[in-house]
């Protein structure tokens, strides 16, 4: 039986949006903030064009 006391027994529920939900709720951001994640993206991008992956 579990403990009633125990946090971990908690359930706690996962959001997981899809994409479309997602896309909704970053529509609303200010224009700034838009601008900083798509050119984070683009470095991310450019960094992993150039990783070589190398494994045996």
């Amino acid at each position: 039986m579990p403990d009633k006391n125990n946090p971990d027994n908690k359930t706690t529920q996962a959001i997981i949006l899809t994409e479309k939900e997602r896309l909704r709720q970053n529509i609303y951001r200010p224009d700034i903030e838009k601008l900083r994640l798509f050119t984070k993206m683009l470095r991310t991008n450019a960094l992993y064009k150039k990783a070589i992956v190398t494994h045996k």
